[in-house]
């Protein structure tokens, strides 16, 4: 079984470490985003704005870096592009059918997904080049 990094983990230990990152993938969600559900007169425009804040998604995007980078380290690159999107967008799913009866949800769904999957591999990539980096940095030095 190939779910992480070390192949030579136990199954039930491989599937322990997906769950844990679409935990923490769905977390991002919940912790973040999820309990926000006012919009708020915004003065300096003179509109209607939210539900979210600005902090709340700078907040999200710093964490990200936790999740991203804990994936990374366990998971392989494959696993973690499938387990992060789709833990986060199903979080999303289960809030927004809640709040929306026109359907209109699952539109949402689709670009809920599409740009965490993208964000993924963008984030996940940039942990393999660092990775690369570092390495090769370390590498020893050939006398001549």
């Amino acid at each position: 079984m190939r779910l992480t990094r070390n192949r030579h983990r136990p199954p039930a230990q491989q599937w322990a470490f997906v769950a844990l990152i679409a935990a923490l993938s769905a977390a991002l969600w919940y912790g973040w985003f999820a309990w926000d559900t006012e919009y708020y007169y915004d003065a300096t425009v003179g509109e209607m704005a939210g539900p979210y804040a600005i902090w709340q998604g700078i907040g999200a995007f710093l964490c990200s870096f936790v999740v991203v980078g804990l994936a990374y380290r366990l998971l392989h690159f494959v696993v973690a592009l499938l387990a992060l999107p789709a833990a986060f967008t199903v979080a999303w799913i289960s809030t927004a059918v809640t709040m929306e009866s026109n359907g209109l949800w699952a539109v949402g769904a689709v670009l809920v997904a599409v740009g965490t999957t993208l964000g993924s591999a963008l984030m996940l990539g940039i942990a393999a080049v660092v990775e690369n980096a570092g390495k090769r940095n370390r590498a020893p030095a050939t006398t001549a």
